[in-house]
């Protein structure tokens, strides 16, 4: 079974939330940014999920990752339409999760989100998902949509990505 679906840790187990969120914060995090956050946004939005698994609801959900993500975008779609920068740090967690500081983007990384960031939603959403590690039925299951659409939102998403970076030839080379 795929990571992302696995059942949750057993809530009788010492400190599994701690385990949970000190795995889950930064993957989290990604996450959002692949969909469109800020660093800071997806911090807010990751901690206000969390948040809503406590302090009883972590106990009973089959698949708390899925839930996590599903939950953290729509309190990031939530956020006021007034996205300015803090100019205030972001407190730290004690044990150093904080996943601001963890969250150093390349070059690289900053130039894909931006790719990302041009993709329509449902496109960006599809992408998102599976650069998270989800596969599409899992995701079409999480969001409630077709395998189908998902898998065609995805594929849509990798062309454009694809003709974008002019890297058509080599992808009709490499399939």
């Amino acid at each position: 079974m795929p990571a992302a679906l696995r059942p949750a840790i057993p809530a009788q187990q010492n400190n599994a939330f701690e385990v949970f969120y000190t795995v889950e914060m930064t993957r989290v995090s990604a996450f959002l940014m692949n969909l469109g956050a800020s660093p800071y946004e997806a911090a807010d939005a990751a901690h206000e999920a969390f948040e809503v698994l406590l302090p009883d609801k972590w106990k009973s959900l089959e698949y708390p990752a899925a839930y996590l993500r599903k939950v953290a975008y729509r309190k990031y779609l939530r956020q006021t339409t007034n996205r300015d920068l803090p100019t205030d740090p972001v407190p730290d967690r004690p044990g150093g999760t904080c996943p601001i500081e963890l969250i150093i983007l390349t070059g690289e990384q900053q130039r894909m989100l931006d790719l990302l960031a041009t993709l329509p939603p449902a496109e960006r959403e599809a992408m998102a998902w599976k650069l998270d590690g989800f596969d599409h039925e899992e995701v079409a299951k999480i969001l409630g949509k077709s395998p189908a659409a998902v898998r065609q939102a995805y594929s849509r998403a990798r062309a454009r990505l694809i003709n974008t970076l002019g890297l058509a030839k080599e992808a009709a080379i490499n399939e």
